[in-house]
């Protein structure tokens, strides 16, 4: 994944006779489906013609999608956005940014580098890894001392992060 596009969803299958996608979302507010301009999937870049958010899921119609044969080439594909279209408020990051960040406590010891964020709950889990032992912990704001997302380095309190942190083996 490069910084420059953002993933948004998978294509999980046809929608319909029409060409339409229904789209499993990679975000925390599907409602941003409804102002997409644009897409990419893979190197392409299409025009949304049409979007929709219910209770059953997330549609998409594409031009030049325009029957199931059409849509069914998607099934599987990821779906990304320009970065500069991806609508994220100035409080919020994205997994993009904190992937690849070190974490470190404040003395300077290195805890890890970010190799995975695991969305399942109230706080987003992130998965370090040094070496070959993994630490989980949850991103919650109590934890951290500093963050600069654009040099990926990230300083936490260490107390704080062994209440919480799960060590594997």
């Amino acid at each position: 994944m490069t910084r420059d596009k953002i993933t948004i969803g998978e294509v999980a299958r046809p929608h319909g006779v029409g060409g339409a996608l229904k789209v499993n979302p990679l975000t925390d507010d599907v409602r941003r489906f409804e102002k997409l301009k644009s897409v990419f999937a893979g190197d392409r870049e299409y025009a949304v013609l049409h979007a929709s958010v219910s209770q059953s899921g997330v549609f998409l119609t594409l031009e030049g999608v325009t029957d199931r044969d059409a849509a069914e080439a998607f099934r599987g594909k990821s779906l990304q956005v320009a970065r500069e279209d991806a609508c994220v408020a100035k409080d919020r990051i994205l997994i993009v940014d904190v992937l690849g960040c070190s974490v470190f406590f404040e003395d300077g010891e290195k805890v890890g580098e970010i190799v995975d964020v695991l969305s399942h709950g109230a706080a987003d889990v992130w998965v370090t890894k040094s070496g070959k032992k993994q630490i989980l912990f949850p991103a919650l704001a109590r934890l951290f001392v500093s963050e600069d997302y654009e040099n990926k380095k990230i300083v936490v309190d260490r107390k704080a992060f062994d209440e919480v942190a799960v060590y594997e083996d």
